[in-house]
């Protein structure tokens, strides 16, 4: 197939459409759950790995050259296109039965994001971004999507999946601290907390220890809608790590400031 965007677009909502199939089949049915992590639980399913192998499978069809990073499963090649997949975005909320999880499919070019889809199957909701556009398909009408236009960290409304899953305890610890000074902060949003920001609905999200798969495919989406992404540091997202999603650059700026400010010393 040729490669272009828009051919991109297609390809990527048919992996979405399949993927969605697949993980509601097995949404709310009791599955069998493995941990990939002895120390801490890090479940992934059967749901996990069929979308990934079917996602796989769909971009060898269509992009045989192109490379793959997924959390379940990678492809390597040779190109200046690379997907990035996450499978099920959430899978703790999917083994509860929590209806936030979703799947994440972007694409790459020389390490630019150019296309990124969040679809949220148990809710009915896909959220897109690419060129210079954003937007959400719900019931089958397509909705454009644009952030808040809040700028004040007091009257921000905050989320992040958990704190308790950052990357260590100072991150914690930071977070924690610049909550106090939110209007309000709602804990266990998954990637949907990112697609509420870009529909006006929430001012940041906050989170530590990310892998590309977890945010790679909310760049466009996000900053199509108006909104910032990036690192606690103030870098490009693209490899993860710590990071601030916010409505707009007067607001990413007061969060930034707080959270590495240091701590004064005790005398």
């Amino acid at each position: 197939m040729k490669e272009s965007i828009h051919n991109f677009v297609k390809v990527a909502n048919y992996m979405a459409d399949d993927a969605r199939k697949i993980s509601l089949n097995y949404f709310k049915k009791k599955l069998k759950i493995k941990s990939k992590d002895k120390k801490s639980f890090d479940p992934v399913t059967i749901a996990d790995i069929r979308v990934q192998r079917k996602i796989n499978k769909t971009i060898k069809k269509y992009f045989p050259k192109h490379s793959i990073l997924g959390e379940e499963e990678s492809v390597k090649n040779i190109s200046d296109f690379q997907w990035c997949i996450d499978p099920i975005d959430g899978t703790k909320s999917f083994v509860q039965g929590f209806p936030i999880w979703g799947t994440l499919i972007s694409l790459s070019q020389k390490n630019k994001i150019i296309l990124g889809i969040a679809d949220i199957p148990a809710l009915d909701e896909r959220y897109i971004g690419y060129s210079k556009f954003s937007y959400k398909i719900k019931n089958s009408k397509k909705t454009k999507l644009k952030v808040r236009n809040t700028d004040k960290i007091k009257d921000s409304i905050l989320n992040t999946t958990s704190p308790y899953v950052f990357a260590n305890k100072k991150d914690q610890t930071i977070f924690e601290n610049l909550a106090k000074e939110t209007k309000t902060v709602r804990l266990g949003g998954d990637c949907y907390s990112y697609c509420l920001l870009a529909d006006g609905y929430i001012d940041l999200v906050i989170e530590s220890g990310l892998m590309p798969w977890d945010i790679r495919a909310l760049e466009p989406i996000i900053e199509n809608a108006g909104g910032i992404l990036k690192t606690w540091e103030g870098n490009k997202i693209f490899r993860g790590g710590r990071i601030i999603a916010a409505t707009n650059y007067k607001l990413y700026k007061k969060v930034k400031s707080k959270m590495n400010k240091k701590n004064p010393v005790k005398k």
